[in-house]
């Protein structure tokens, strides 16, 4: 095996100067490459910034990548092989520049004939000395550190090429990609939506081919649901059997529909704002017998399950703390026993003649209370009162009478009914008139005024319109959880495509967070549940277009609007645990220093285009990995079509000049022409009536409003 030392030739091109943990400082000989250096195999420019340079050593070579590049002025001249230290005269200029340590680079034997391959590992085995040579890479070595690995282990999708480094094709793994999350941040025109549906159509495209040369028919088996705030995506994966979703559907596109029971409680509680003391719990208990089909509440039903399972509970604490046995804390029992008396009275006489069984259940309890009570009092000397010990067999005989009125009430099914949580089809315009029920069924309060506002939020999800037509959709009842979950995530062996596209343009402002919500939590809760059911993972993609609306950094923090809220919780936990269900999320934002800090720091890949903003810049040189901050010094001058590569899912960092979409291709993002349009070489009829009438709803041949 030939070592790297062996190999060096006339590639070296300077001595190690200065080292530290993060810097290594190269003075450069005189006769190094000025600009271009033909020494390597094909001509590369040098010296360059995010250019590479080897420093070998025992265990291979350490890989530096170039971050500064400055004349110093020497007292001598540095010539090598000449001793010029005598020599007095006037300072000479020499070259140095700066290198960030990024890996070691280790050569293997490719076969018999002493080729060698080489791979690039993270991390830095042994730092240089003082003295040690440094030298160009050479072509092979140079796609070794773009690429990552060795030429056995070839990546598999093709994202562009390195532009200072001889254009070596840069490959990514789409494993550590998007397993550990990939964050695509840039300013606006950058060219963020254009490097996620390349990403996605190549990835795509990279399997399709695999498949074939492995004999394997059909499309690849392959899951990425792009939500998609702006409308840009809809056109963009032609040819590669994606699903859309629109609020009002054109063309091939099928219905949104986001049905209101997939939300979960705390969903509803986000929407409609509900107070935790009061509105909370009745809102919960509404959608609990709302999906377990039981009947619509009536009040003083409501009112007597209550006021059973109150006195239940209160008989049942106080017997197993021993105060029917302890003195100074009988008359306790006493007075629950005269106060649960008074209210079975009162509420059998409520009851009248409507349900004769249930009215004589609860004067029984009434009846029953009074014995019991009146069996251990006596009469002191002076005329007051005292309590004996309670019988545990009379108090048996409350609870008796007590467990037969909460069975005639329906306790028992109300005990078993399913969570709030469970996504079970209901009726959800119903729900108004069970939390009205439920509210006025509380005993000794009118709470009525206090879910006033909570069902108003609930009546205007369904006044009609396209909010409407997604959360209340007409045939509800036929959109069944199966086919849900079928055309959303995608069905066995991604038959109906492997993208779904779902365009929120429409879904009002006042929902959006909601809807985001909802389909991202229903995804992860699937690729969960798949996991338990199959012991294995089904890789699964969920792309985020304008991340820093949805995971806000202020939507985390203490007094955010709740459904925002909501919805930045539930991206945080598919950020930490996505990743052990298969999940992987892609974020695409213009302004990072605006996204939630627990979901950008959970990104592993980060593809930064052109940021100039200083917030933007420093957060993402305080993210990025392995201390390199300082090679995001070119983000503000990055032009379009360039981008930047590092993290988990590139060995080295890497410039990249992403591979171009043809036309048809791209997101339908462009710069608006406003001088073509000034100056008529391109035509913009206008017709606000038409314009109007779909965004007011009516129908203009008979010039009423749609439903």
């Amino acid at each position: 095996m030939t070592s790297l030392i062996e190999a060096l030739g006339d590639r070296a091109v300077g001595i190690v100067e200065e080292v530290s943990a993060n810097a290594i400082s190269v003075l450069l000989d005189p006769d190094a490459p000025q600009a271009t250096a033909l020494n390597t195999g094909v001509p590369a420019g040098f010296p360059r910034i995010n250019g590479y340079l080897l420093v070998p050593n025992e265990g291979g070579a350490t890989v530096g990548v170039i971050t500064k590049v400055e004349v110093v002025r020497l007292p001598y001249p540095k010539r090598r092989g000449m001793q010029d230290f005598g020599l007095v005269d006037l300072p000479f200029p020499a070259r140095v520049v700066s290198l960030t340590p990024l890996g070691t680079l280790i050569a293997r034997p490719a076969g018999a004939g002493g080729d060698l391959t080489f791979e690039v590992r993270r991390g830095v085995d042994v730092f240089p000395s003082v003295g040690d040579p440094v030298v160009l890479s050479t072509e092979a070595q140079l796609r070794a550190i773009v690429e990552g690995e060795g030429a056995g282990k070839a990546r598999r999708i093709l994202l562009g090429t390195c532009p200072t480094a001889a254009s070596a094709p840069v490959h990514v793994d789409p494993d550590k990609l998007f397993g550990r999350h990939l964050a695509v941040l840039g300013n606006t025109g950058a060219g963020k939506s254009c490097s996620v549906a390349g990403l996605i159509r190549w990835s795509l495209e990279a399997a399709r081919e695999a498949r074939t040369h492995t004999g394997r028919s059909g499309e690849p088996n392959a899951r990425f649901i792009v939500l998609d705030p702006n409308g840009e995506y809809a056109r963009a994966f032609a040819g590669l059997n994606a699903r859309l979703f629109q609020v009002s559907p054109q063309g091939d596109a099928e219905a949104l529909k986001v049905p209101a029971w997939l939300w979960n409680g705390e969903e509803w509680a986000a929407f409609t704002g509900a107070a935790p003391g009061v509105q909370r719990p009745i809102l919960f208990d509404a959608i609990r017998r709302l999906r377990s089909g039981g009947g619509t509440p009536d009040a003083f039903q409501s009112r007597a399950r209550g006021r059973i399972r109150r006195y239940r509970t209160g008989f049942r604490l106080r017997v197993e703390a021993g105060d029917h046995l302890q003195a100074g804390r009988r008359e306790g029992v006493a007075d629950l026993l005269l106060k649960a008396a008074h209210d079975f009275e009162d509420l059998a006489q409520d009851a009248g003649c409507s349900d004769e069984g249930l009215r004589e259940r609860l004067s029984s309890i009434a009846s029953r209370c009074r014995t019991v009570e009146e069996s251990a009092r006596g009469r002191s000397r002076d005329g007051g009162h005292w309590h004996n010990d309670f019988a545990e067999t009379e108090l048996g005989t409350v609870q008796s009478a007590l467990a037969d009125a909460a069975s005639a009430v329906g306790i028992a099914e109300d005990e078993t009914s399913v969570g709030e949580d469970a996504p079970r089809f209901f009726p959800a315009k119903e729900l108004p008139g069970f939390v009205d029920a439920l509210a006025a069924g509380v005993e000794g309060r009118d709470l009525a005024q206090f879910v006033d506002s909570l069902n108003l939020r609930i009546r205007g999800l369904f006044a009609g319109g396209p909010l409407a037509s997604v959360l209340d959709p007409g045939d509800a009842a036929s959109v069944t959880l199966e086919q849900w979950l079928t055309d959303h995530v995608g069905a066995d062996e991604a038959s109906n495509g492997p993208i779904a596209i779902v365009d929120l343009s429409l879904v009002p402002s006042e929902v959006i967070h909601i809807v985001v919500s909802v389909l991202a939590r229903m995804v992860f809760e699937a690729v969960q549940r798949y996991r338990r059911a199959h012991a294995s993972v089904l890789p699964t993609v969920l792309v985020l277009e304008e991340a820093h609306t949805f995971v806000h950094r202020d939507l985390a923090a203490d007094g955010a609007p709740s459904a925002g809220k909501a919805c930045c919780r539930t991206f945080e936990r598919i950020a930490r645990e996505g990743r052990k269900f298969g999940l992987g999320l892609v974020l695409a934002s213009q302004r990072p220093s605006e996204m939630s800090p627990t979901v950008l720091s959970q990104c592993n890949t980060f593809l930064l285009h052109r940021i100039v903003n200083n917030l933007d810049q420093d957060l993402v040189k305080r993210l990025v990995p392995d201390s390199l901050g300082d090679l995001l010094r070119e983000l503000p001058s990055l032009p379009s079509q360039r981008a930047i590569l590092l993290g988990w899912g590139a060995p080295a960092p890497v410039l990249v000049e992403i591979r171009e979409l043809p036309e048809e291709h791209r997101p339908h993002s462009p710069d608006p022409d406003f001088w073509s349009v000034w100056t008529g070489e391109r035509e913009r009829p206008v017709d606000w009536r038409g314009i109007a009438d779909s965004w007011q709803r009516v129908d203009p041949e008979r010039g009423s409003t749609t439903s």
